[in-house]
């Protein structure tokens, strides 16, 4: 497989194009963990910490669950939902880190391997209201190149109506990755938006360049996401209020379920 706990270096792009077009692309990072070596990264990396404050961090309760607890239980739980035996899986989350005790990940991207065989690949999407849907695609696939769609189940831009689908792309190996979502919208491309980045080894040297070349990373993410709604309220697009989701938080591929159910 040769994939490994790294750092990705590269852009986030956006590309709107109705009812009027806008576009826009920011240089960032994402950092793949190994959900099992948190520990020895802490160790290797003076300049990173789980579940406590660092330069960079990842705390637990800023996934899955978010209540504290290991979100490898969770993904095991999700892998126990879609039959996937859960003996010697590889857990791997791609996100920005927590710099300096802040983030706010818009997606992080969850493979799940077996052997050589990618079984399971889950998008936990949040909003900036305090929300979040994972979106879960049993794969059993051996290639690296993914193509799935949903639809969509989380209001996530105060600019953008619900009746929508994802169509998502994502090929990740040992030195790039390539995240790619279509937002479909009544038959018509509406909006496309991407993440693109080539792999370098986690340690302080780079871990520090990062810290110095993309400086609060995470603070331009939430700066970035305010700043482009305002482009787009200035373009007269039409505000959508936001509605909470009458779905449950999970669904498994493109199957879902209303809170009630």
């Amino acid at each position: 497989m040769g994939i490994k706990s790294s750092i990705y270096n590269g852009v986030v792009s956006h590309s709107r194009l109705l009812p009027k077009s806008h576009s826009f692309s920011y240089k960032v990072y994402s950092i793949l963990f190994d959900i099992d070596k948190l520990e020895d990264i802490q160790k290797q990396c003076n300049l990173f910490s789980y579940n406590r404050f660092n330069f960079f961090s990842f705390y637990f309760k800023d996934h899955g669950k978010k209540d504290g607890s290991n979100p490898k239980k969770w993904i095991l739980e999700i892998a126990d939902n879609q039959n996937i035996d859960k003996k010697n899986l590889k857990i791997f989350c791609l996100c920005y880190p927590r710099v300096l005790g802040y983030v706010f990940n818009p997606i992080s991207v969850w493979f799940v391997y077996s052997k050589n065989i990618l079984e399971m690949i889950v998008y936990e999407v949040r909003n900036t209201f305090g929300e979040d849907h994972s979106y879960v695609f049993n794969l059993k696939s051996e290639s690296e190149k993914l193509d799935h769609k949903s639809k969509k189940l989380l209001h996530v831009s105060p600019f953008i109506e619900m009746n929508g689908e994802y169509e998502f792309s994502t090929d990740l190996n040992s030195s790039q990755v390539k995240i790619i979502i279509k937002e479909i919208s009544d038959k018509k491309h509406l909006l496309t938006a991407s993440f693109i980045g080539k792999a370098k080894d986690l340690n302080d040297k780079n871990l520090f360049f990062n810290f110095l070349f993309y400086p609060l990373l995470t603070f331009k993410v939430i700066f970035g996401i305010h700043f482009q709604a305002l482009l787009l309220w200035l373009k007269n697009i039409k505000y959508v209020k936001h509605k909470h989701s009458k779905y449950k938080k999970i669904s498994y591929n493109n199957e879902y379920k209303l809170k009630d159910d």
